[in-house]
């Protein structure tokens, strides 16, 4: 690779100061104010954020590391096929701001995995808890090794001791970003992420809209960009139905759709639900947080689009000035503007600011988790529950930040190996572990038959035969074929010899042609095109391609596409669930608060009722043959303004 020592003095004081002022205004803002004394404080930021900030953070949020070296990236080597996922953001909006805020807002949870308990049982609550622990820590660390897979471009693994870009080793960039952000979020808990997520959304926009108008400005047009794209392929949609094949249409709509809805059921978000004023505020808070994320989104596909032209004539990839495909977006900022003094440090500071505002947030949630469905029940089973008052349980969620931080760090060391794309990897975590989290929320909220010993065995099934086929889709080695270019503009210094090659994929037996494809090609890349009916030239070939028919097998399911993960995960657990629950004893509807089911929200939010709460006149339903319900956390106010009160403690009406 051609990027040593790209990275000047200018450019490590933008970066330092980039991580500083994250961390100044983390303790800045947990200062200021109204001092936390309580896990409300730091929880829910005293139930007082403002909503802009609200809305900014929840966007830096699930706007990841992943996304700004992941999306240019998906575009240039897959196509804009993934900017179908619009379809599926709108569709999760609506059902967080119609559904979502509303149901959690009438229960007023502190852990949104609580309600599980009260539906199902304490041990549902807890598998959900670890379920929900497991996927936040590897996502995190996925986020937290990206902007190190920037600073030190090339490093495929740990073991290599040469960095390309930064001159600072992986290890080091791991370990000050994770530090950075375990400080701040420990100090100051969902203030200090608020805000701080605030400051690096602003760091974030600034950057990519900078990179958007160099790279337009060192194009050759809006139409010439659209021509190199459309005649390279990258502007075709797939509508097979075959669930082999990694994009269509169906898979990103589709497997989209249940790959964002499980974020309005996130812990993250649901913290957010509860850090404004009021119900309305939390769906005034969605209204701002949708059309920013789309707009960062389409930015950043259109950044893929402008490096496809850019790279017309000369592939990254093939003439080796990149190892893997995810590099590809940090080389495109060094190459349009290196003359602009410490933007390569800039471009860091902006990888690095969308991962802080992920991680904090993360750990941040996996520590309400921790205190409030683990360690508060404990205590209250061991008649402790009051000891050390809430002063205890806030000292604990401060150390709980670094030791939850310390975890990530660790963890993030194992992402280097992952032999697949960012984006592919992240959402294959999500989809394995958020298809059978959605499916608990499905059998509680919509089916009331559903027993807890129905949704555990469900969840279980569930995340046997998912993990079983992401894991075997890891260990078999599936590749998709990349939409490569050619190598014919190239300097003859850059080729792996000194011939120009126009990448082209053939099953042939050539063995001169096998010999150079296995000098210039990725071997995983390779292997896989020998799998595969392929014809045409260049970009255009993997469109073509098709594979030998062999049977239906293993193989075969384990070529599923990762977007389909959460429609598996979350129909095999929904239709163990509902088989084993009529087998062992389906529950009664009547038996069940309306509360606690969805499709009921209206019916109770449509009641007109006097002021007095349900305490003071009767209780509506009988609650004492509901499974696994411990009637102390019950309080009821089923006033039409109860969403606009000062919130106790606990949130609303439900402990």
């Amino acid at each position: 690779m051609e990027l040593e020592n790209r990275f000047g003095i200018t450019d490590y004081v933008i970066f330092g100061l980039s991580l500083l002022a994250s961390l100044g205004i983390g303790i800045y803002s947990a200062m200021t104010g109204r001092r936390q004394k309580t896990t409300d404080d730091f929880y829910f930021g005293s139930r007082e954020l403002n909503v802009v900030a609200v809305a900014l953070s929840m966007a830096a949020t699930f706007l990841s590391a992943i996304a700004i070296l992941g999306f240019p990236a998906e575009v240039y080597f897959n196509g804009i096929s993934i900017a179908l996922m619009l379809i599926t953001d709108t569709t999760a909006v609506l059902f967080a701001v119609f559904l979502f805020i509303p149901f959690f807002y009438n229960l007023g949870l502190t852990s949104v995995y609580e309600y599980f308990e009260h539906r199902f049982s304490g041990t549902i609550r807890r598998l959900a808890c670890l379920l929900f622990i497991f996927n936040m820590l590897l996502y995190m660390s996925i986020v937290l090794f990206a902007p190190s897979l920037a600073m030190s471009q090339g490093n495929d693994h740990f073991t290599i001791d040469v960095p390309k870009v930064s001159g600072l080793p992986l290890w080091v960039c791991i370990v000050t970003s994770g530090l950075v952000c375990t400080a701040y979020t420990s100090f100051g808990g969902m203030k200090a992420v608020v805000w701080t997520d605030a400051f690096q959304m602003g760091v974030m926009f600034f950057g990519v809209l900078t990179i958007l108008i160099v790279g337009v400005v060192k194009s050759a047009g809006f139409a010439q960009v659209w021509a190199d794209n459309q005649e390279t392929g990258r502007l075709n949609i797939s509508f097979d139905p075959n669930p082999t094949i990694r994009h269509t249409f169906w898979t990103l709509v589709f497997g989209g759709f249940f790959q964002g809805l499980p974020i309005g059921l996130n812990q993250a978000t649901v913290q957010r639900y509860f850090s404004v004023k009021s119900k309305r505020a939390a769906q005034q808070m969605f209204a701002i947080n949708w059309p920013v994320v789309s707009l960062w989104k389409v930015a950043l596909w259109c950044v893929g689009l402008l490096m496809v032209s850019y790279y017309r004539g000369c592939d990254p990839l093939l003439a080796k000035r990149i190892q893997r495909p995810d590099q590809i977006s940090a080389l495109y900022v060094l190459d349009i503007v290196s003359f602009i003094p410490g933007f390569a440090g800039l471009f860091t500071a902006i990888v690095c600011s969308a991962t802080l505002s992920t991680v904090s947030s993360g750990v941040n949630s996996i520590v309400v988790v921790i205190n409030e469905d683990f360690v508060r029940p404990f205590m209250r089973s061991k008649n402790r529950e009051g000891r050390g008052g809430e002063k205890f349980y806030m000292r604990l969620s401060q150390a709980l930040s670094v030791v939850v931080g310390c975890a990530t760090i660790g963890i993030a060391f194992g992402a280097s190996f992952v032999g697949r794309g960012l984006v592919q990897f992240s959402f294959m975590v999500y989809g394995m572990c958020g298809g059978p989290l959605l499916a608990l929320f499905f059998c509680g909220m919509m089916l009331p038959f559903c027993n807890s010993k129905g949704v555990g065995i469900g969840l279980i099934a569930g995340l046997g035969v998912i993990f079983w086929v992401g894991i075997g889709s890891v260990f078999t080695h599936k590749a998709s074929i990349p939409l490569l270019g050619s190598t014919d503009s190239c300097p003859s210094s850059l080729l792996p010899d000194s011939r120009h090659f126009n990448m082209t994929f053939h099953n042939t037996a050539d063995p001169e042609l096998d010999k150079y494809l296995s000098a210039t090609v990725p071997s995983v890349i390779l292997e896989e095109s020998k799998k595969l009916n392929c014809s045409g030239t260049g970009n255009v070939a993997s469109q073509n391609c098709f594979r030998n028919p062999e049977g239906f097998g293993l193989k075969t399911i384990y070529s599923i596409s990762y977007q389909y993960y959460s429609i598996i995960g979350f129909t095999v657990t929904v239709v163990v669930a509902s088989i084993v629950s009529l087998l062992t004893g389906r529950q009664k509807a009547s038996n069940i608060p309306d509360q606690f089911l969805l499709y009921k929200l209206f019916r109770v939010s449509s009641k007109k009722e006097t002021k007095a709460t349900a305490r003071e006149t009767h209780r509506p339903y009988e609650y004492s043959s509901l499974e696994g319900l411990d009637m102390k956390h019950f309080e009821y106010d089923t006033t039409d303004d109860a969403a606009s009160k000062k919130p106790n403690r606990n949130g609303k009406r439900i402990r």
